[in-house]
Order: C-alpha cells, then sequence, then structure tokens
C-alpha cells in the first residue's frame, strides 16, 4: 500500500501560541506536512527560496519585517513557487487588496478563517 502524498506547507508566524496551535491542526489532518517555519520576512525568503514547499502560510506582522515584504520577494523571483496564503489578524479590505496584488492565492482572517484555511488546504490534497 502506498502512502498518500502529503501537502507541504511552509509556515510564517512569529507568534510561538498561534504557531503551535496551525502545526497541530494541520498535522491531525494527516493529509499536511508542515516542513519548516519563520518568523521574520529575511528568514522566510532564505528558506522559501531553497525549501520544496507547496502552500506558504503568511503572517503580515513579523518579529522582523513584515510578510508583504515575503510576498514582494517571491514575486521579484518570477519563479513559479507554491501557493501563498496570508493569515492574519487584521482583515482589513486594504490589506486583503494589498495582499493581492502582491501574489497572495488567498487570504484569511485569524479571528475567524481557520476552518476555512484548513479546508481549502485540504482540497489541494484531492
Amino acid at each position: 500500500m502506498s502512502e498518500q502524498k502529503k501537502l507541504k506547507v511552509f509556515l510564517i508566524e512569529d507568534a510561538v501560541k498561534i504557531r503551535a496551535m496551525l502545526v497541530e491542526i494541520l498535522q491531525q489532518t494527516g493529509e499536511i506536512e508542515v516542513v519548516g517555519f519563520a518568523e521574520s520576512e529575511k528568514d522566510a525568503l532564505l528558506q522559501l527560496r531553497s525549501k520544496d514547499w507547496d502552500v506558504a502560510i503568511v503572517d503580515v506582522g513579523l518579529r522582523e519585517g513584515t510578510g508583504l515584504g515575503v510576498l514582494t520577494g517571491l514575486k521579484r523571483d518570477g519563479k513559479p513557487y507554491g501557493k501563498r496564503f496570508v493569515f492574519s489578524g487584521n482583515a482589513s479590505t486594504a490589506l486583503r487588496d494589498r495582499s493581492l496584488a502582491l501574489g497572495a492565492d488567498g487570504f484569511f482572517d485569524k479571528a475567524s478563517d481557520i476552518h476555512e484555511l484548513v479546508s481549502q488546504l485540504q482540497a489541494m490534497v484531492h
């Protein structure tokens, strides 16, 4: 029996409790593997450019730099990276629009959209 291929997710989140919660929820699906994380824009870009990943979950507010800086850097690279989903506590329309303009494939509110984010990730596996 062959093992089902898991979706490789990279987390860009500096809040330890939120990151731990995301890792736990994502791994409970059995279909998603968290392949790494970063807490700063610089570290995120270094790792995303060198790792194999299918989806990056990007927080906007980081310890150093911003998630928008991560999106900008990946967009400037012009490479066929994986999907980018912004997961932010600031769900303003302006931030959502800016994120999508910088290449985000989806925007999720930390306060209310965790189940929608997980559902979208699971749909990518099937």
